[in-house]
């Protein structure tokens, strides 16, 4: 868990000490969305600080949109709509005056508030803090996929957001997208820079695929139904199977993939699906790969070139 402090001989109080260091881990990525906080008491004892204190700067800090409580779960974080640039800016503004009077009333030469300025910049910068990067796309299980990829290349943390929900994320720096998607991404994030990329399936996913005989079954299966159709064509598209597919998600439950496999000669299985699909496999029976979609090296090379490390 990120290191939370407060000085209680400070002029602000201990609360809003709380709730400052809260909005800016939750800003800057220690905390994700849907992660749940500390609990008040356990935060209260780590901090020396009343329960009641904390729990009345969780309740502030949902009021302002960045929590939601549920009875038996805590405080956990929530997904925020940005502000508006111009109200951004504005409450910005207020506060970068605030600490300049505070600077200079310590004694600060113009010269050294710049020197200061940069360095905290420079240091945010190194920590990769001050960046947002999320990747775009219609399918959720394609797009974490995707993200996972840009995520463990960039060493970023890179947030996966719906093509539907892209509207709320107009203050990310960087959104990266499947090409056929680039255009909408584009006119929507008019103010962040967008990076289109290739994905492809792997080479052996679709050796296997190409080899089967227009008698056999392919199976496939997925975590999402929306994540069938276009994994399925692509299928099709890449290597010219025309034998019969049949899919099946585990998003609700997974009972009919017994009898699922038993009418199957090669199952194909997303990862966020296989773990469910293990129990009902027989491995002398069933031949089972991994299927993903993988980003190309190309364009994981040429989006690690334009963001900065």
């Amino acid at each position: 868990m990120p290191t939370l402090e407060v000085n209680p001989d400070s002029s602000v109080s201990v609360r809003e000490q709380l709730k400052m260091q809260l909005r800016y881990l939750i800003a800057s990525g220690h905390f994700n969305v849907n992660e749940t906080l500390p609990s008040t008491r356990s935060l209260g004892d780590q901090l020396g600080l009343s329960f009641h204190t904390v729990r009345k700067a969780y309740k502030e800090l949902q009021e302002e949109g960045l929590l939601r409580s549920q009875v038996g779960s805590g405080y956990t974080v929530e997904e925020r709509t940005p502000l508006a640039k111009s109200e951004r800016m504005e409450r910005g503004a207020q506060v970068v005056n605030d600490t300049l009077q505070q600077l200079v009333g310590l004694g600060l030469s113009d010269a050294e508030i710049e020197s200061l300025f940069q360095e905290q910049a420079t240091l945010l910068d190194h920590a990769g803090l001050e960046r947002k990067l999320i990747t775009v796309g219609p399918h959720d299980e394609l797009n974490r996929m995707c993200a996972e990829q840009l995520s463990s290349a960039l060493q970023k943390t890179i947030l996966p957001v719906p093509l539907s929900r892209i509207g709320r994320h107009d203050d990310a720096d960087y959104a990266f997208c499947p090409y056929p998607y680039l255009s909408d991404v584009l006119d929507t994030l008019s103010q962040t820079d967008v990076l289109g990329f290739a994905t492809h399936l792997p080479p052996t996913v679709l050796e296997t695929v190409a080899r089967c005989q227009s008698h056999d079954t392919l199976g496939l299966v997925t975590r999402y139904q929306d994540t069938i159709p276009p994994l399925s064509e692509a299928l099709r598209s890449r290597t010219a199977y025309a034998g019969h597919v049949i899919a099946a998600s585990i998003d609700q439950q997974a009972d009919h993939l017994r009898g699922f496999v038993e009418e199957t000669d090669v199952v194909l299985a997303t990862p966020a699906s296989h773990r469910r699909l293990r129990p009902y496999l027989n491995p002398s029976l069933h031949d089972v790969h991994s299927v993903r979609v993988l980003v190309s090296q190309a364009s994981i090379d040429a989006i690690a070139d334009a963001v900065p490390a």
